[in-house]
């Protein structure tokens, strides 16, 4: 099972087709000491201005306690967009789609990560990479916008040869799927999971739990 082929660094690439959904990506090499989770969001704010036609200075993209879940807005209010940030070592990624919920995550392949075995079930293990499935769930876990805690065995991930996979997240309260695709940019690999059925971008505190992963 093998991701996509190299797509682009230091960039943002319009209308990636995910599913039946077509997502804003902007990766970007952060800046020698600069906050990963600080130049995550200010990429995201990018490439909301390029979708929309805002200028940057007006895009604000803040995270929503206690889950972490990005929300974005501007001066005028918050923007019916949904958005997802994700950082790993030398690589800050955003995703932004206008029509469904969205997630992104990135690892770093060429560091190895200890008991990632352990929240893959024996069809997982089987079909890719630990790294691949774990990306994989962790985008699809972003897209779902549940704002509960992060449970990986509670996340199946079926990936396909042609470098997408489908998921399904299964909680005490609902069930939620969907498609993603993963990519390759250098020694990172991303994943970028969508949903039709998004909570929609508000201001709702609703939210139990605390989630680990970075949205």
């Amino acid at each position: 099972m093998m991701a996509g082929q190299a797509a682009f660094a230091d960039r943002i690439e319009r209308g990636l087709v995910v599913g039946a959904w077509s997502v804003e990506i902007g990766v970007a090499t952060p800046a020698l000491g600069e906050s990963l989770s600080i130049a995550a969001r200010r990429l995201a704010e990018r490439v909301v201005a390029e979708v929309t036609g805002l200028p940057a200075a007006v895009v604000r993209v803040a995270s929503l306690l206690p889950s972490g879940r990005p929300v974005v807005g501007s001066d005028d209010g918050l923007l019916s967009l949904a958005v997802s940030v994700a950082h790993e070592r030398r690589l800050v990624c955003a995703a932004v789609c206008a029509g469904a919920g969205i997630g992104i995550d990135v690892v770093d392949t060429s560091a190895a990560r200890a008991g990632i075995d352990y929240w893959l079930d024996d069809a997982e293990r089987v079909a890719a990479s630990p790294a691949m499935i774990w990306a994989a769930k962790e985008a699809a876990y972003k897209a779902a916008g549940l704002d509960a805690v992060f449970r990986p065995l509670g996340v199946a991930v079926e990936p396909r040869n042609d470098g997408t996979f489908a998921w399904t997240l299964r909680d005490d309260w609902r069930t939620v799927s969907g498609t993603g695709r993963f990519l390759e940019v250098g020694c990172h690999l991303v994943a970028v999971a969508c949903t039709d059925s998004p909570r929609c971008p508000s201001a709702d505190r609703s939210g139990q739990g605390e989630a680990a992963p970075c949205f």
